[in-house]
C-alpha cells in the first residue's frame, strides 16, 4: 500500500531529507483523514468493512493536494538546505532556519488536509 505512496513522489534527484520529509507529511495528512473515517464508521451501525487507511490513501493520491505537498515542501526544503550549507551548527541563525522550516511543514501539512468526506 506504502508503494503506491512513494510511486507518486519526487524522482531521484531529491534529497533524503525532501523524500523523508514528503512521505511523513503526506502519512499524516492520510492517517488523519482515516482517524476520522475510522471514527465515523464505528458511529454508523453499518456491517461492510471500510478500511480508513485504504480509503484515506487512495484519496490522497487523487486528490490536488498530493502534488501541491509534493511541490511546496520540495520547494521549503531546497530553501532550507541552500541556507544549511552556508551556517555554522548551533548558532543563532542555524537553529532559526530549523525552526522555520519545522513551521512551514506544519503549514504544509495543515494547509493540505484532506476534506473530511461524509460515511
Amino acid at each position: 500500500m506504502w508503494s503506491t505512496l512513494r510511486l507518486g513522489f519526487s524522482p531521484s534527484e531529491s534529497s533524503k531529507l525532501e523524500k523523508i520529509m514528503q512521505l511523513g507529511s503526506a502519512a499524516v495528512i492520510i492517517f488523519e483523514n482515516a482517524l476520522y473515517l475510522w471514527s465515523q464508521h464505528r458511529l454508523t451501525p453499518e456491517q461492510e468493512p471500510v478500511y480508513p487507511v485504504r480509503v484515506a490513501l487512495q484519496r490522497y493520491m487523487v486528490s490536488p493536494n498530493a502534488t501541491a505537498v509534493r511541490e511546496t515542501m520540495s520547494s521549503a526544503l531546497r530553501t532550507y538546505e541552500a541556507s544549511f550549507s552556508h551556517q555554522i551548527p548551533g548558532s543563532p541563525k542555524y537553529s532559526q532556519n530549523k525552526a522555520d522550516l519545522i513551521n512551514t511543514i506544519f503549514e504544509i501539512v495543515l494547509q493540505h488536509r484532506l476534506p473530511t468526506p461524509e460515511v
